[in-house]
């Protein structure tokens, strides 16, 4: 079977609604601001800076993010002669409707994450990222011309609502839909959870490139809640003073108090071995209290021993917030809610699955 470019079938123009929302998401890879940060840097509003950004994105290879641009096509739309190139000759005296027909499903076979639906059989929807692997492919130097092309589509990025920690960043109502969404300060527990739903695309905060310097970590509300006190457990208690201590003793043995971070990193460590001290400390207490250790061994891998933050960030809890960009077909993005408000699944991705369903029904979007 012949190898379908999609570059041939979609023009760029064709995603131009959508482009910012590839630099919202890539953005969000990169920094550790929120998203009134985001909405005023200028890679995300800006044309001219956008279009600079992403092209050092296309350079890199970097596909994932253009994921989130999506755009359909009715088949029906193109010259006959472009959907006989991509058709054997015993389809070839089909009438066009026909032929548009094999030719959208010949998409959904052969790209991945596409859109087909047989209520729309002449219709098909592809990403940004389809456009641009087939364009690298076919012609590489318009593949690297068509981000300076991104330059002359300014396109505001303007959220359609917000609920908790969950914004609707923008909506495609056309055929199946398209949505792409935001949500912050949520734990790495959820978004492994989230990343499960392979049909969908995302973008998260990274621990390679992001500061993770005083980002605190998310607490359950089991824990929040619980009465359990250290009390009784004292070899627990005077084991855990003893790891603190050691450590703290270990640090000044080397003299490592001879520059401000230095200094700003044996005091923390000190302070969490004053409130371990403390009578009665609660389940919390301790959560918050084991990841700021983790913290300081992360400050002291990567500002004193030179480690780089990716390997600085195994020590780590997957507790520790971050940010993430969804997006989906509807279809898709309905699975994932239907699956995910469900009782038994867990509280913060049921959370933001709520969330979720809220702000598209606030659209008009039916469930």
């Amino acid at each position: 079977m012949k190898k379908i470019f999609i570059n041939e079938i979609f023009k760029l123009k064709d995603f131009k609604k959508s482009i910012p929302f590839t630099a919202l998401g890539a953005r969000t890879c990169y920094s550790s601001g929120g998203l009134d940060y985001l909405l005023n840097d200028p890679r995300v509003v800006s044309k001219e800076d956008r279009a600079k950004f992403l092209s050092k994105l296309g350079n890199y290879k970097h596909f994932s993010v253009f994921s989130h641009s999506f755009a359909y096509k009715d088949l029906t739309e193109l010259d006959e002669e472009l959907i006989n190139k991509y058709l054997e000759k015993e389809f070839l005296s089909l009438p066009k409707n026909e032929k548009a027909k094999i030719l959208a499903l010949k998409i959904s076979a052969t790209h991945f994450k596409s859109e087909y639906n047989p209520e729309y059989p002449t219709v098909i929807g592809v990403s940004l990222r389809h456009y641009l692997e087939d364009l690298l492919q076919y012609d590489e130097r318009e593949y690297f011309n068509a981000f300076k092309e991104m330059v002359k589509y300014d396109i505001p990025v303007k959220p359609l609502g917000s609920l908790e920690n969950t914004t609707l960043i923008g909506l495609i109502k056309d055929y199946d839909g398209y949505a792409v969404f935001y949500i912050d300060n949520i734990s790495r527990v959820c978004t492994h959870q989230l990343v499960r739903h392979t049909s969908l695309n995302f973008s998260q905060r990274s621990q390679r490139y992001v500061k993770e310097d005083e980002n605190q970590f998310i607490v359950p509300p089991s824990v929040k809640n619980s009465d359990c006190r250290l009390e009784n457990e004292e070899v627990l208690k005077e084991s855990l003073e003893k790891v603190f201590n050691n450590f703290y003793k270990e640090l000044e043995r080397i003299n490592y108090s001879k520059s401000e971070m230095s200094e700003k990193i044996l005091k923390s460590l000190s302070r969490k071995i004053d409130e371990l001290k403390k009578e009665n400390l609660l389940l919390k207490d301790l959560f918050k209290i084991f990841d700021s250790l983790s913290e300081v061994l992360y400050d002291y891998s990567v500002y004193k021993c030179k480690i780089k933050r990716e390997d600085g960030r195994f020590i780590l809890p997957h507790g520790r917030k971050t940010t993430i960009v969804v997006s989906g077909t509807l279809k898709w993005i309905k699975d994932f809610i239907l699956k995910r408000t469900d009782e038994h699944a867990q509280w913060e991705i049921r959370n933001i699955a709520n969330q979720m369903k809220t702000l598209l029904e606030k659209e008009g979007i039916k469930f």
